[in-house]
């Protein structure tokens, strides 16, 4: 930005203050206070009127009505509504050069905070792309333990499922086994059980055997005569 624009953007604005307070008056010359510090408003246009404003300031936007038959004086009116006459050499077209140099100081810091929040920003933004970066770098370090812990995770379920199905084979075995061995032991009992009874059924059996050789037996032998002393 030139200073001629900053200079041409003052000027508008000045423009559009002047207007605000003079609506009335738009189609006016509007002239400015020169670099003098103050400028006196007399009540006519002479050095012999009364003064009716002790001193207008340096860049003071004035109305201007008119002016004198010998163009000296110049009737304006104040934004302050006081109107009177002033001394032509005191008036300019152009904004003074201290009111643009004020107006650039204000440009000037208006840029510098400007900047000031910019570069503000940046380093925020520099900061939080940092964080950003920290932070990919860090679920990058996460991702590559994820995984490594997702392959020992599918290491250990192949087993598991590979000891699963053993342990399930070797519990259908184990209940087989069991089965059988309950088998086993109820054809034992029933073995012992029908031991037992041969062995009762052959007790009776020599019982009476016994009986029967006690009884019959002595009717198997023949008796022997008696051999008396008569005979």
């Amino acid at each position: 930005m030139t200073l001629l624009t900053i200079a041409r953007r003052a000027t508008v604005m000045l423009l559009l203050l002047s207007c605000c307070w003079a609506t009335a008056l738009v189609a006016q010359e509007t002239q400015y206070i020169s670099d003098m510090v103050l400028v006196p408003v007399r009540s006519g246009p002479g050095s012999d009127y009364r003064i009716i404003n002790r001193g207008l300031p340096s860049g003071t936007v004035l109305i201007v009505y008119g002016q004198s038959d010998d163009d000296e004086w110049i009737d304006v009116e104040s934004p302050g509504g006081t109107r009177g006459w002033i001394r032509a050499q005191y008036l300019q077209v152009d904004p003074p050069a201290a009111l643009l140099i004020n107006d650039l100081r204000v440009e000037l810091e208006q840029i510098r905070g400007e900047q000031n929040r910019l570069v503000n920003q940046l380093d925020a933004s520099s900061s939080e792309a940092d964080k950003a970066v920290s932070m990919v770098d860090q679920l990058e370090r996460e991702l590559d333990t994820t995984r490594v812990e997702l392959t020992e995770i599918k290491r250990v379920s192949a087993a598991a499922i590979e000891l699963d199905l053993m342990n399930q084979q070797l519990v259908a075995e184990l209940e087989s086994e069991r089965s059988e061995a309950d088998l086993l032991r109820l054809e034992n009992v029933r073995l012992r059980e029908r031991i037992t009874n041969n062995q009762m059924l052959d007790g009776a059996l020599a019982v009476l055997l016994g009986v029967i050789l006690a009884v019959i037996a002595p009717r198997l032998w023949p008796r022997k005569k008696r051999q008396d002393g008569w005979s």
